[in-house]
């Protein structure tokens, strides 16, 4: 169901060939809420399905989160597109969550540093969601206060939708952005209503889940992703 994993992308070298993980299953869901429940944003550093353009953005954002104080988890969805009546083809539509909280290796003190965030670094983690919005060209991201319902927000910083629940990584709202991402990523225009635009729904319909990188296979992969910041299952 799940072939390979996505490591190349933003760390070039890395020898996992290791399906990807559902956000559902196993420890992937504790992993993140851990890191969840002090704040985050969901944003896509993707504007195509074209690797070759996709690969120097996701590279790019990273480096942008290695420059702040906030760790980051490579989030996939996961959507099945009907190739024939005896094929399905997956494909994966890729964001990255980005955690109020400074997770990360003191290269200094050798000491590995891991730091909930405070209000007023959540407020700065919505600013530069706005800002990478911008520098990104998409049209939202998702913003998730502590104890507070999951919202959708445009570049300006404006809200656009609220999630009815508190999800982490599941729910109506979540599948309604990554869908839109991908009819954009298709070169579609996001619909003003969804139940009146067939293609979409086919789109919403086509959600599989959304998936996380494996775990670390050896020690050294496991420095090299500490030193990128990233939140990995363990």
């Amino acid at each position: 169901m799940t072939k390979k994993n996505f490591l190349d992308d933003y760390i070039p070298g890395i020898f996992n060939n290791d399906n990807l993980v559902s956000m559902r299953d196993g420890r992937t869901p504790l992993v993140f809420g851990k890191y969840a429940q002090h704040g985050y944003i969901i944003i896509s550093p993707c504007s195509s399905m074209n690797d070759a353009d996709a690969i120097p953005h996701i590279r790019t954002m990273i480096d942008s989160i290695r420059q702040t104080k906030y760790s980051y988890m490579p989030v996939y969805a996961r959507f099945i597109k009907d190739a024939d009546i005896y094929h399905e083809e997956h494909v994966y539509v890729k964001a990255i969550a980005i955690f109020n909280y400074n997770h990360g290796h003191d290269w200094k003190t050798g000491c590995q540093i891991k730091r909930p965030g405070t209000a007023e670094t959540l407020k700065n983690l919505l600013d530069f969601g706005i800002e990478l919005a911008k520098q990104f060209h998409q049209r939202e991201f998702l913003y998730k206060a502590p104890h507070q319902q999951l919202q959708a927000i445009d570049q300006n910083g404006n809200l656009i939708d609220k999630s009815c629940l508190e999800d982490i990584i599941s729910g109506r709202l979540i599948t309604s952005y990554f869908a839109k991402l991908y009819n954009h990523m298709l070169g579609g225009e996001p619909p003003e209503f969804i139940s009146q635009n067939y293609g979409f729904r086919k789109i919403l319909s086509s959600f599989a889940g959304c998936y996380a990188n494996p775990a670390p296979l050896g020690i050294s992969e496991r420095q090299c992703r500490i030193a990128h910041k990233e939140i990995f299952i363990k």
